[in-house]
């Protein structure tokens, strides 16, 4: 079965409509609460220790960006 599972299509299509299937999976994704079961799931932690921050870039492998990766998008 394709990703996102929720679709029952058998086939995935050489050119798929990708605009179309990102509105499909945020619009599965509000019907099915799942942003708020992702919230709901973890605790706050003490004094907001659990706090979700959002760096500008990609994901880093040790939650941090490196210093080489700041200073090449600073210039």
């Amino acid at each position: 079965m394709a990703y996102p599972l929720h679709r029952r299509e058998d086939s995935v299509p050489a050119s798929p409509d990708l605009p179309r299937l990102e509105l499909d999976v945020l619009s599965y994704w509000d019907t099915d609460g799942t942003f708020q079961a992702s919230i709901d799931q973890r605790e706050a932690g003490e004094d907001g220790a659990n706090e979700f921050v959002f760096y500008d870039g990609p994901p880093f492998a040790n939650g941090l960006p490196h210093y080489g990766h700041l200073l090449t998008g600073y210039f």
